[in-house]
């Protein structure tokens, strides 16, 4: 009878020891949230890691077997320590403390373990889900893009699930091009830059197949060829190197042609460093753009200057479209197309009267009567441009102008103008300028993007429109009067800068930065430390420091 009574109140002190501690890690765990930082390291969001726990019970989230009897926290470290193949820097998200924290093994810290776990979580599931540098810093507007995850929301998707592996990959988009270049970043990352480097080819305007020059040989050293100063012909460029040249330029989306000249210059001498920060950029910008979308939309991706109609997932329109050239760039954002408008008129936008038309005003008060353009006040009224003294007109005085004309096969906006609400006064339209969309560079408007098929996209767009049919849209065409026609089922229209994309066969293409948003994006990322090079002399490990510049 004591022996049982002694063991009863051995159990009843081991109890009171167990919730006496339990009690001693919850306050710990409690203070330190509190604090917004444990081990020095600050919290990311005080608040939604005080709500996750505090729904837990403030009881530890990763240091339980989980599936497979695994503690989450390995796999998660795991996963951690892998972030570069998403063109992170795993140093971020407390890989080193983490490891720090495990070999201790300290079971009185290991509330601070869960607590840095916790922390590196959210700031791993925000850069996947979201922009990482200030928006304005690279030109761009937060409202466009997508919201990084919920920090509660990130915690509760991993603490709730029985697979930890899956949880924290589906955090990531799950498109094939993001997925392509995950893989081709891990093999460009093996690549020893030593085996990459070609000697660098130097051409003065262009190269075509039967001319001679001493760039020649660098160029058939970067085609694959044995080649050297000793043979006759090697400045030659012969037949059997414009064949490879063709086929370089074809696999990277330029017009195979054979001629040799400044973009194909620039990806000839691009070197594997380059590929990698052309593919981080692109990795990143994939990650502002929301996972889900709607049944419809309509893509825009501005370097490769092509236009998508998906439905259902299955693209139902692809065309060539104009975007705008360097120095007038069209603007990266999304929105909703709500309609079409037919036979439109053509406002004139402020950079074109500032830039364009005011400097021929000056030489001609009639230049834009002789182009069918109506001047007309902010009252309204027409105004007769040769009564303007277009000298002494300053921009304001132009600015409260506006420069109409009207319908018609001239008008630069054809037949057809898609209408979607933006700030940038960018839109999708006709143009009567058809030859544009034969060239390979197509970087040639103002900024508005032209379509080589607007009906087609018009008929798209109205589809779900009860009664649409080509014969009503003929009709509206043919009385040759602006007619709005809005969209029973609006549908987003995103407007994308991709310069790596993937070609007619699965290839990756590595396009044109045609406005420079790369090195801007790339700089930003590497101010916040965004992107590492990982080790990889005995198969890949962790980051282990920043990309030089």
């Amino acid at each position: 009878m004591a022996q049982a009574q002694f063991e009863s109140a051995q159990k009843t002190i081991e109890i009171i020891r167990e919730e006496h501690s339990a009690l001693q890690v919850e306050t710990a765990l409690f203070k330190a949230l509190e604090e917004g930082q444990v081990e020095g390291q600050r919290f990311r969001d005080k608040l939604g890691m005080k709500a996750f726990y505090e729904a837990r019970g403030y009881e530890e989230a990763w240091l339980q077997s989980s599936f497979l009897g695994q503690p989450k926290a390995n796999k998660i470290l795991k996963v951690l320590e892998e972030a570069w193949r998403h063109g992170l820097n795993p140093q971020n998200y407390h890989v080193d403390e983490i490891r720090t924290l495990m070999d201790r093994n300290d079971q009185k810290e290991n509330f601070k373990l869960d607590l840095v776990l916790s922390d590196a979580l959210v700031r791993y599931g925000q850069d996947l889900s979201g922009m990482r540098v200030n928006p304005k810093s690279i030109g761009q507007s937060a409202k466009y893009w997508r919201t990084p995850l919920h920090a509660e929301d990130i915690l509760r998707h991993v603490a709730d699930t029985t697979d930890t592996n899956a949880a924290l990959y589906g955090l990531a988009p799950q498109g094939k091009l993001y997925k392509t270049l995950q893989s081709e970043l891990e093999r460009l990352y093996k690549i020893n830059a030593s085996e990459n480097q070609y000697d660098p080819i130097r051409v003065k305007g262009i190269l075509r197949p039967g001319s001679s020059n001493k760039s020649i040989l660098a160029i058939r050293k970067r085609m694959g060829f044995a080649a050297d100063d000793s043979f006759e012909g090697v400045y030659y460029y012969d037949d059997q190197l414009a064949q490879s040249v063709m086929a370089f330029q074809k696999a990277h989306g330029l017009t195979p042609d054979g001629i040799i000249g400044p973009h194909t210059v620039k990806l000839m001498n691009m070197t594997s460093e380059d590929s990698i920060n052309q593919i981080l950029v692109n990795l990143e910008r994939l990650r502002w753009v929301e996972p889900e979308k709607p049944s419809r939309y309509v893509m825009v991706n501005v370097p490769s200057a092509m236009l998508w109609a998906i439905e259902d997932n299955q693209v139902e329109l692809e065309m060539p479209v104009v975007v705008g050239r360097e120095k007038r760039p069209t603007n990266i954002f999304s929105t909703n197309i709500t309609g079409i408008r037919f036979n439109p008129r053509w406002t004139v936008p402020p950079t074109i009267k500032r830039d364009d038309y005011l400097p021929k005003l000056r030489e001609d008060p009639y230049y834009l009567t002789d182009r069918g353009i109506e001047l007309v006040d902010k009252d309204n009224m027409t105004v007769d441009p040769g009564l303007v003294d277009w000298n002494q007109a300053t921009w304001s005085d132009v600015n409260n102008m506006r420069m109409v004309q009207g319908s018609g096969s001239a008008n630069p906006l054809g037949l057809v103008r898609v209408i979607m609400e933006n700030p940038y006064n960018i839109y999708l339209h006709d143009t009567p300028s058809k030859s544009y969309f034969k060239r390979t560079d197509r970087a040639l408007s103002s900024g508005c993007i032209r379509m080589s098929e607007p009906q087609k996209l018009a008929d798209f767009v109205l589809s779900h429109n009860n009664g649409w049919s080509e014969d009503r849209k003929n009709q509206i065409l043919a009385n040759g009067r602006q007619t709005d026609i809005r969209a029973d089922e609006p549908l987003p229209v995103y407007i994308l800068y991709q310069t790596v994309w993937l070609g007619d066969n699965g290839q990756i293409v590595y396009g044109h930065d045609i406005y420079g948003h790369d090195a801007k994006l790339l700089k930003e990322l590497k101010n916040i430390n965004g992107v590492a090079i990982p080790a990889m002399d005995s198969g890949v490990k962790t980051a282990k420091s920043s990309i030089n510049s």
